[in-house]
């Protein structure tokens, strides 16, 4: 009999893997040019995908209020990725929701309010063009989202740090979550051999 994945138990786990580490594994899931503001932030947790496909973003509220704890909005924004559809206010609302966090596939806004933010927000840029309550806002909630030669759907798991993203499906991060765990401790004790005989100090500020 098949072991029942644990989503809440893959999100833990996946708090402890850097993006990098998995890039050194697979191609497949990785997220293309998406960044978060803040490098300090790091990202996991279960995907909520949203697609909007008009200027008008005011029915993002109506997601917001739908989300569970702890998910990450996924935002497809890419029918015009110069118009920024996220920004301060939205993310007060999001950490008032329970978000763990915003990936937009488009642009952002208000950059210096959200690194005072704790909030993780990433983003492919930033831009000073908003949206706009003009027009309907036409907005999906829970649909694939074809990227980089995969599709995302609501309950994969997305890991984000400086280094960028990659979104696994659970069955898959469950396959190679042992092999990174390998990986993550290999590094590490790379290091704390080369740092026994080196001054950490000569090396890192």
């Amino acid at each position: 009999m098949n072991q029942v994945i644990q989503p809440e138990w893959l999100v833990q786990a996946y708090k402890n893997i850097a993006t990098s580490t998995i890039g050194h594994v697979l191609d497949l899931g990785h997220v293309p040019q998406i960044f978060p503001m803040s490098p300090q932030h790091h990202l996991v947790g279960l995907v909520r995908t949203v697609r909007l496909q008009s200027k008008n973003a005011s029915q993002l509220r109506q997601v917001l209020l739908s989300c569970r704890p702890n998910e990450v909005l996924l935002i497809d924004a890419r029918y015009e990725l110069q118009r920024a559809c996220w920004g301060e206010q939205r993310s007060v609302a999001a950490i008032h929701c329970g978000l763990a966090g915003v990936v937009v596939l488009g642009a952002v806004t208000d950059r210096q309010a959200l690194l005072q933010l704790k909030l993780p927000v990433f983003a492919q840029s930033v831009s000073c063009l908003t949206t706009r309550n003009e027009g309907e806002s036409l907005v999906e909630m829970d649909i694939g989202i074809e990227l980089n030669q995969f599709t995302v759907q609501s309950g994969d798991l997305l890991i984000g740090d400086a280094d960028g993203v990659f979104i696994l499906k659970p069955d898959m991060a469950e396959a190679y979550l042992e092999q990174f765990q390998q990986l993550e401790q290999a590094e590490k004790n790379r290091k704390n051999i080369f740092f026994k005989q080196e001054k950490k100090e000569d090396y890192y500020f």
